[in-house]
């Protein structure tokens, strides 16, 4: 915009010096007809005539004249002149009046140049006279010359200055907005996961020192908020599961029919809905600890313990192994919590007869493979939210089991993703931060099949 406001006003220069050197020869021919009237006179023999000063005789009457003025009385008649020849010529053009008139006319004299005119309507010592005078404008191309060049002289200089002024002022800018960048980069690390971050005024300016506390005081409130919401579920969580207890207990005793069997499959649902709300309260107040755990470990004892409920449901589970440890940086029971969700999803999912393949990949990742009918495309952005169930869903389930394993993933700066398996069904993998050298133990912390 300032470039743009830089060549706009080298235009308006030029426009103005053409307007500045018509100005000044307008007033140059009015000063010149007011002073031609004072100077006319009558000789003794009664003749109009005009007293030319020396210096209006070297504008009028030296050689090669472009000037010529012309005098006459109110019926039109000539008085004087300074250019006879051309007197007769002036005969059409505009009258003059008690206003200064400006005219331009071209073609006139024998070299047809054009002439900028002025008639002026004035009192004189003889009476009333139209006075007419006229100058050829080939006679103001010096002073044009001498306008245009000063304004292509300063044509440059105000480049160079728009441009000086254009490059302190990004300058300026960008070292004004650096406070911002670094509280904005801070604001973006805030999350359900970080909410203790708060944002720092240092450096920024004044006006915006009110935007940075109002916005620290909604993450203020924004905290409190979730710090109760987190606690209702935890309490909540931890009163229901001692009335399930005593509840699953006294309907073990109860003996076997199609209701007692229903009334157990309605605890053991809501046993595990209360598990993942723990799980899920203790995953929003507590950050994963940092360890390195052994993924072959994790895996095999999640299969373990999920192997005779997945035969009781008529599905198999199958374990690959890279046959070389796998060491990665985790929780191992939030690790192991997540692989055991996701197998438990795609067990549910599978038919029956069907083997679910649980696969533990070198680069520190596991996926677990299914033969179901797979996930809709436009239904995977949202199965790792909370509490949503597709409308394919299957089982009495909350929607919790993905939602975990995502907050696991994320935790341990990882990721989960699904993909069609080969030949039908989903395709899980949860990625995680592999630890360089699985080859041998590393040095920090380590997991191994300590279950």
């Amino acid at each position: 915009m300032l470039l743009i406001a830089a060549a706009l006003g080298v235009v308006a220069l030029f426009h103005e010096s053409d307007q500045t050197a018509d100005t000044l020869r307008r007033e140059e021919l009015l000063r010149r007809a007011e002073e031609l009237a004072r100077l006319i006179d009558r000789t003794p023999d009664g003749t109009v005539r005009v007293r030319l000063t020396q210096g209006l005789e070297q504008v009028f009457n030296n050689p090669g004249a472009t000037d010529l003025f012309v005098v006459r009385s109110d019926g039109g008649n000539i008085l004087a002149t300074s250019r006879p020849e051309l007197a007769p010529a002036t005969n059409g053009w505009p009258p003059a009046t008690a206003e200064p008139r400006y005219a331009r006319v071209r073609g006139f004299g024998a070299d047809s140049r054009e002439y900028c005119t002025l008639g002026l309507r004035a009192d004189s010592p003889v009476g009333p006279v139209s006075i007419v005078v006229a100058r050829a404008l080939v006679a103001d191309t010096l002073a044009h010359t001498v306008l245009k060049d000063f304004a292509r002289d300063i044509t440059w200089a105000i480049l160079l200055f728009a441009l000086a002024i254009l490059a302190v002022g990004i300058w300026s800018i960008r070292r004004g907005l650096d406070p911002l960048r670094a509280v904005s980069a801070r604001a973006a690390t805030i999350g359900p996961e970080i909410t203790g971050v708060r944002l720092s005024g240092d450096g920024l300016p004044s006006e915006l020192l009110p935007l940075v506390s109002g916005f620290n005081q909604a993450l203020d409130r924004l905290e409190r908020g979730l710090i109760l919401q987190r606690e209702f579920t935890a309490n909540a969580a931890h009163q229901l599961r001692t009335p399930l207890a005593i509840l699953t207990a006294q309907l073990e005793h109860l003996a076997d029919s199609r209701s007692v069997q229903l009334l157990r499959g309605d605890a053991a649902r809501m046993n595990r809905l209360v598990e993942q709300l723990l799980r899920v309260a203790r995953l929003d107040s507590v950050p994963p600890s940092q360890d390195v755990v052994e993924l072959n470990a994790l895996a095999a004892h999640a299969v373990r313990g999920l192997a005779p409920w997945a035969i009781g449901q008529k599905r198999m589970i199958g374990l690959d192994d890279p046959g070389l440890p796998v060491w990665v940086s985790g929780t191992a029971d939030a690790v192991e919590d997540a692989l055991r969700n996701l197998i438990e999803n795609a067990v549910a999912y599978s038919p029956p007869q069907t083997e679910v393949t649980v696969t533990v990949l070198a680069e520190g990742a596991v996926s677990i493979s299914d033969h179901g009918s797979g996930i809709p495309e436009q239904d995977r952005p949202r199965i790792f939210e909370r509490f949503w169930r597709g409308r394919a869903a299957q089982g009495a389930g909350a929607g919790l089991g993905l939602a975990i394993v995502a907050q696991v993933a994320a935790a341990h700066g990882g990721s989960v993703e699904v993909e069609e398996t080969p030949g039908g069904g989903a395709t899980f993998t949860l990625r995680l931060k592999s630890v360089a050298n699985n080859q041998t133990a590393p040095p920090r912390n380590r997991v191994a099949a300590n279950h």
